[in-house]
């Protein structure tokens, strides 16, 4: 077993801070390491065992609930099945229809694998499931249609804490089970000896589009490292262990490369609906007619209802030239589509500038100003660091050798490396300064700058950073600090929350990803679901709204929060003289009313956010 610092490959990261959120369909496939097919041969009950001595060993918090632990292994097992297999522990599933919302009482028959077991395993009716789930579906739409924009938002809230509150009282029955290692060791006893019941996948369409095993490929080696997986997610929902060809994929498609899909960025998914962001220029998406705004309901025929954005991507991506059929609903038009799609193949850059003067944007602003967008700080051969460096050379050729501005959009970024989060701070901080300070288990370091900065903030060129509920993790250490250090202005909506590190291990031949240690901000404090802050709130909404967004707080079993940051009240005068001065926008958000049918979506909050560049020069930061 080795740790390693990530340089050039093969050699892999010691600390990555990330959070895998599909929210570029172009640029993740959705891997669920649990469900992936490269799962080493070998993997049995003695990798399972030392992965969890790792975790017994390194994990962050040293009182890890091992009751929890097994049964999520347990869970997962019979998850991993080709048909599913659902484990409840016996109190609750006997008083479920109290507690769970109809969606998600599936029927089926249940099983004790022994006549004292306090749980029960259900062999779900996957094709009755189906056709209640439909029936509620289109009942629960025409609701919808019925909504305004605000009953759906307070619809989405609402969900979201029926959720929790049945995630609460599933935790709360299985501590009244106290789950073993013995009882986790039945479970798999009783999978390898009942396993050739359960390789066929269930006759339904919810099936028939998702990947398979295939049945003679299918052995225990699933059924551990999912057990794996299971046990590791128990703990938070950032530590997991995969295979080292998903890992490489991670990393590969993070960096500039090519992929085959639709060429559309979407947000959503579970609870919430899966809304296309925008399509992409030039892409397949925007010539077969999706639109910004559209609401994917189905995929292939397929509902999406309550599945996570990971799995919904998967079923859209496939090869070029090959159709998928999205149906959608229009709000704008009241409409519902099938749009066929043929696949191609898309190009995706890590990192990308736009120079305002020779942009459509330049009506905003009469200044000089660059946009160095980043997408990922996980890479595979070039550092992002380095990229940013190369796309801001090209601004100042562009400018004359002068920027007036400059705003860092990390907008959607999910994290990565955290060395390059430093090193990217680094380039916007004077020498010496502090960045993070990583709190781990057993000891802390503070991390400060020993780059030579591009570009500081002043007067004559001052700072944007943008950020939203997709900026998480490494871009969320990036956005602390330059607010800090009074660096930059940040812009947007509340990040995503998540200020744990996570460390990776190479154990065999897969890779173990365990959450070692938080970070925390240069003024002390630790954004875990609080999230950064933005000093001025800006919407990505085309209409100005801001609609319930996906962050740590809603994942289950998430670190705590612990204190959140200190108002300063000079920043906040300052930031108040900037908004006096600007008012309404009225420029900006006159453009956005009369492109508001626009097929691709006009980038609403980099538009709102341009005419701060003229409060900037007047007002620098205290």
């Amino acid at each position: 077993m080795s740790t390693k610092h990530i340089a050039r490959p093969p050699v892999y990261i010691v600390r990555v801070l990330s959070v895998f959120l599909a929210l570029f369909l172009f640029a993740c496939g959705g891997c669920d390491p649990a469900q992936s097919k490269n799962i080493p041969a070998q993997f049995g009950q003695e990798q399972f065992d030392d992965i969890i001595k790792v975790a017994m060993d390194e994990y962050i918090d040293p009182g890890i609930d091992t009751s929890r632990g097994y049964t999520g292994a347990a869970e997962a097992a019979l998850r991993v099945l080709p048909f599913p297999l659902i484990l409840y522990p016996e109190p609750f599933y006997k008083k479920q229809d109290q507690i769970l919302r109809p969606i998600r009482i599936i029927p089926g028959k249940v099983l004790k694998i022994k006549p004292d077991a306090k749980y029960v395993i259900l062999i779900p009716d996957w094709e009755a499931y189906e056709k209640k789930r439909d029936r509620l579906e289109e009942q629960e739409q025409k609701q919808r249609e019925s909504m305004s924009n605000a009953q759906r938002a307070e619809r989405a809230r609402a969900l979201k804490e029926q959720i929790q509150s049945e995630q609460k009282s599933m935790d709360d029955a299985w501590k009244e089970v106290a789950f073993s290692r013995n009882d986790f060791l039945d479970v798999v006893n009783w999978i390898e000896e009942n396993r050739g019941d359960y390789l066929t996948p269930p006759d339904t369409e919810s099936f028939h589009e998702m990947e398979q095993y295939d049945p003679s490929e299918f052995g225990l080696n699933f059924v551990y490292f999912a057990a794996a997986n299971g046990f590791l997610k128990s703990l938070d929902p950032h530590s997991a262990v995969m295979d080292m060809e998903t890992w490489n994929k991670i990393r590969k498609d993070s960096e500039d490369s090519s992929f085959e899909g639709i060429g559309a960025m979407l947000r959503g998914g579970g609870p919430a609906d899966v809304i296309v962001e925008t399509p992409l220029p030039g892409s397949p998406a925007l010539n077969a007619g999706l639109r910004a705004g559209d609401i994917i309901r189905k995929v292939d025929e397929n509902s999406i209802e309550n599945i996570p954005l990971s799995d919904v991507v998967k079923m859209i991506r496939g090869p070029k030239e090959t159709i998928v059929t999205l149906t959608v609903e229009r709000p704008t038009t009241l409409e519902t589509l099938d749009i066929p799609i043929k696949r191609g193949v898309i190009e995706q850059k890590a990192v990308s500038s736009t120079y305002i003067p020779d942009s459509p944007l330049a009506k905003f602003t009469n200044k000089k100003i660059g946009v160095i967008k980043l997408s990922s700080f996980l890479f595979d051969r070039t550092y992002p660091s380095d990229l940013i460096r190369e796309e801001y050379e090209s601004l100042m050729d562009k400018a004359d050798g002068h920027l007036d501005g400059l705003v860092l959009d990390l907008r959607g970024n999910p994290g990565g490396d955290l060395r390059e989060a430093i090193k990217i701070a680094g380039l916007f901080l004077p020498k010496g300064a502090e960045v993070v300070e990583i709190k781990g288990r057993r000891d802390s370091k503070d991390e400060t700058n020993d780059q030579r900065p591009i570009f500081l903030n002043s007067a004559a060129a001052p700072m944007i950073v943008l950020i939203d509920a997709g900026s998480a993790s490494a871009s969320e250490i990036v956005a602390s600090a330059l607010k800090d250090h009074a660096a930059a202005l940040i812009m947007g909506e509340r990040s995503f929350g998540k200020a744990t590190v996570q460390s990776l291990e190479n154990h065999g031949d897969v890779i173990v990803k365990l959450t070692t240690a938080r970070y925390y901000a240069p003024d002390g404090y630790t954004i875990q679901v609080y999230g950064v802050h933005p000093d001025i709130s800006i919407s990505s909404e085309m209409d100005g709204s801001f609609p319930p967004r996906f962050r740590e707080e809603d994942m289950w079993q998430h670190l705590p929060e612990l204190q959140e940051r200190k108002q300063k009240p000079a920043r906040q005068a300052w930031i108040k003289r900037l908004q006096d001065m600007v008012g309404d926008n009225a420029g900006a958000e006159e453009f956005l009313k009369s492109h508001k049918s626009d097929a691709i979506k006009p980038d609403a909050g980099l538009i709102r956010a341009l005419p701060y560049f003229d409060a900037l020069s007047k007002y620098p930061a205290p």
